[in-house]
């Protein structure tokens, strides 16, 4: 709480006195230092401009911004509605950061002229892409959590089995099982989930490893998932917020916690 009151006190003392007449409310400009620029207004834009790639550093500049000029006008509670200009590329990360800051602060957020790589409505996924250790921090019901994480494509993807161990003994907890007549993980939930040697192994060791699109059809009580899987090692990863929504779980970020899962 007090990294973030010092945030916005900092933000604040960029923002004071600095009001666009055409908009007729605050406003806060910030040089994230990379290329990008970040402008917000209390009335709830967010205005990404430069060139290069938008990750989580960008979103804790904008939400500082942000904070800044809502804070210097009196206006908490909003629809952020973030714009990004041309030459900048939205990333998975980017939405993560800021769909959970919306979720904490109980806020909506809409996307505006992202500039997001076309996808087909059946995409292809390459024969290989790169997997890279992170150590990246997870939360469960706040307690901190162990899993092996790899980020790929600025997605953190986990171990299916590493998810179903850490929901164990909560309301949102599932089994693992597999089906050879459909060649298909079956996740169920409401069941108990027996933890496996090598669930929950901490930080991935041995620099970067394959990761390949999964020929394992997903089925969570009885009906298949339609999401990106990649198998790395003999074991599928999946992307959190895929998982949070298939097995209704909820899956957040903060700059204090970082990501985090709530199963209540």
């Amino acid at each position: 709480m007090r990294k973030k009151i010092l945030s916005l006190a900092l933000a604040l003392a960029m923002c004071l006195g600095l009001t666009i007449p055409v908009f007729a409310v605050e406003s806060c400009t910030q040089d994230c230092g990379d290329g990008i620029t970040v402008t917000a207004y209390s009335n709830g834009s967010v205005i990404y401009t430069g060139a290069g790639k938008l990750t989580m550093d960008h979103v804790k500049y904008g939400d500082e911004t942000f904070q800044g000029a809502a804070y210097a006008a009196g206006n908490r509670g909003t629809t952020i509605s973030i714009s990004v200009g041309k030459g900048l590329t939205v990333t998975d990360e980017f939405k993560e950061g800021w769909n959970g800051l919306a979720s904490d602060y109980g806020w909506s957020v809409s996307y505006n002229n992202s500039i997001t790589p076309a996808q087909p409505q059946q995409p292809q996924q390459p024969t290989d892409v790169v997997a890279s250790p992170t150590n990246d921090k997870l939360e469960v019901d706040y307690v901190p959590a162990d899993p092996t994480v790899y980020k790929i494509d600025d997605s953190n993807y986990f171990k299916i089995r590493d998810v179903a161990a850490l929901l164990n003994g909560t309301e949102k907890q599932f089994s693992v099982g597999y089906d050879g007549n459909k060649n298909a993980v079956t996740l169920t939930t409401g069941q108990g989930y027996d933890k496996q040697p090598g669930d929950l192994a901490g930080a991935a060791k041995g620099g970067d490893q394959t990761a390949i699109p999964s020929n394992d059809a997903i089925y969570v009580d009885g009906q298949k998932m339609n999401v990106k899987v990649y198998k790395i090692n003999g074991s599928n990863y999946f992307k959190l917020r895929d998982l949070g929504k298939a097995l209704d779980f909820r899956v957040g970020w903060s700059a204090e916690r970082g990501m985090y899962i709530e199963t209540y």
